[in-house]
């Protein structure tokens, strides 16, 4: 018996058809009146169901032109949601517009197209793309799927930045293989200069490049979703990029990843300087991260300003939080608070050492300016690391104005053959540094034999240390609890020297004004 097909269903079948025929790109090969009829079809209470616009919801098709003439659809009437039902559904870049609500359903998965390759257009290398748009929403309890790959090959050059633990690797006889991207390269989700943004509830899985971009965009609030790629292999894979953006908020959001986890920056964009990104909350999230989890640089054109990193929970890291300053931005009015930080030794070619913090200042190059770091607080921090949490300045600029307090240090052997971990905490190049209530303990089941002191200060100026507790790294070694060298106008009070402790507090170089308990000392050498 022969089918009769409905207006409706007749109408969907030739968009398939014509979507199909255009490549999945170009809406605009299908007759006006068709998409007219799928508009009327597609469109309930100022929702657009993809489907009714030709997506069979079967992963071997090309859902992208379909998708894309929902939202077309969607702002032309003034707004409203298009809708991903469940299903599997194959897209190259989807461009969010005015007013459009895309949500992705549970039970509905967007998949990269791998075959054919799409054809990205400059600057627009992503899933999800937006460009000046304000009003726009990624939400549902749906999965967009990068489909990242990798190949584990011999490391091609020497990345400048992890030059000394690339050694360290070498002469420990590690294989100095590594993992490096292969087959389709592509963010998830780009957007740039958009407005008034609300990302919600999806996760993103196996992102081939930078999972969520923010580009020069404003008010942007991030809730409920998660992240995820291989902590192994996901090189270049980050979670979320907040880009000379400003009056952004991420909350509530789990987020796995192995590149960095969230990481601000400043970097120019299509022959424009950068601009600064600033008024950035992070907020109840739980992270992993094989390089590091809250990040602030490397890329830093402009400045980053107005940060909380607040009441986060930080396991299975290569590295807690860092700010790195290399292009002559100043970063400042920052907050670090309420983290339970737990770390653990990644692959060599990962940037982190296992450390609870690296907040370092340089130059790029010889001839890049020279930036600042200021006004940074970091308080109430319960931490497990297993290698040396460093805070350095540059000789001609140290980091200023550093607060310091209730940071409860475990410190845990390396779980790596390449062993780094020296100092529990090392400033270098700071002035102005109040310490308060800095407790450092030591794991002794297994000492590691660089092990040294609890707090380590090297040219700092104008430091008060109040309310330490511990000892150095191997019970009844040589090394002092805490090292001050050729370090001036400082004092240290109240400090508690734990069991096993031979010396608390060793002051030598040339560290004049140094004050311990209220009383003035020389220096020990």
């Amino acid at each position: 018996m022969r089918t009769i097909d409905s207006p409706a269903r007749s109408r969907r079948a030739l968009l398939r058809t014509g979507l199909a025929l255009a490549g999945g790109c170009a809406a605009a090969a299908i007759p006006t009146s068709l998409l007219a009829s799928a508009r009327q079809d597609g469109r309930r209470d100022g929702v657009f169901d993809v489907t009714a616009f030709g997506a069979s919801g079967r992963r071997s098709e090309n859902a992208t032109g379909a998708c894309q003439a929902a939202i077309d659809a969607c702002t032309n009437a003034g707004g409203g949601t298009v809708r991903v039902p469940p299903g599997e559904f194959s897209v190259g870049t989807i461009q969010l517009k005015n007013n459009v609500t895309l949500h992705v359903e549970a039970g509905a998965t967007l998949f990269l197209l791998q075959d054919p390759a799409p054809q990205f257009q400059p600057g627009r290398r992503a899933m999800i793309f937006a460009e000046g748009a304000s009003n726009i929403a990624l939400t549902g309890r749906g999965t967009l799927d990068g489909l990242a790959r990798y190949e584990f090959v011999a490391m091609r050059g020497v990345d400048p930045e992890i030059a000394d633990e690339i050694a360290i690797a070498r002469a420990a006889g590690l294989d100095m293989r590594r993992y490096y991207r292969v087959g389709v390269q592509a963010y998830i989700c780009i957007l740039n200069d958009c407005r008034n943004v609300l990302l919600q509830d999806v996760s993103i899985l196996n992102s081939p490049l930078w999972a969520v971009r923010l580009n020069d965009c404003d008010r942007v609030h991030v809730r409920g979703v998660s992240i995820r790629s291989d902590l192994e292999k996901g090189v270049n894979s980050d979670g979320i990029d907040i880009v000379s953006s400003r009056n952004v908020t991420i909350a509530d959001s789990i987020i796995e990843t192995a590149d960095d986890a969230i990481v601000l920056k400043t970097i120019g964009r299509d022959g424009r300087p950068a601009r600064p990104t600033e008024n950035v909350t992070v907020s109840n999230c739980i992270l992993t991260s094989s390089s590091t989890a809250l990040m602030i640089g490397t890329e830093t054109e402009a400045d980053i300003r107005h940060v909380l990193f607040d009441n986060c929970v930080i396991r299975n890291s290569n590295k807690g939080f860092g700010i790195n300053v290399q292009d002559g931005a100043t970063v400042s009015d920052v907050i670090v608070s309420h983290l339970t930080v737990e770390t653990s030794r990644r692959h060599w070619n990962w940037w982190g050492s296992a450390e609870l913090c690296k907040l370092v200042l340089k130059k790029r190059t010889p001839e890049s300016r020279l930036g600042a770091i200021r006004d940074i607080a970091i308080d109430t921090v319960v931490a497990r690391p297993r290698g040396t949490s460093t805070i350095t300045g540059h000789a001609e600029r140290p980091i200023e104005n550093l607060r310091l307090s209730n940071v409860d240090i475990t410190m845990l052997p390396e779980n790596a053959v390449d062993k780094r971990a020296t100092d529990a905490l090392q400033l270098t190049h700071v002035r102005g540094a109040r310490i308060r209530d800095l407790s450092v303990r030591w794991v002794e089941d297994a000492p590691e034999p660089k092990w040294r002191s609890a707090l380590a200060l090297r040219h700092v100026a104008a430091f008060d240390v109040d309310g330490f507790a511990g000892r150095q790294g191997q019970r009844n070694a040589d090394q002092p609890a805490i090292r001050i060298e050729d370090s001036e106008d400082g004092t240290v009070r109240n400090a508690r020297a734990l069991d096993g402790c031979r010396r608390l507090v060793d002051v030598r170089g040339r560290s004049p004004r140094i004050r311990l308990d209220g009383t003035t000392r020389s220096p020990s050498r």
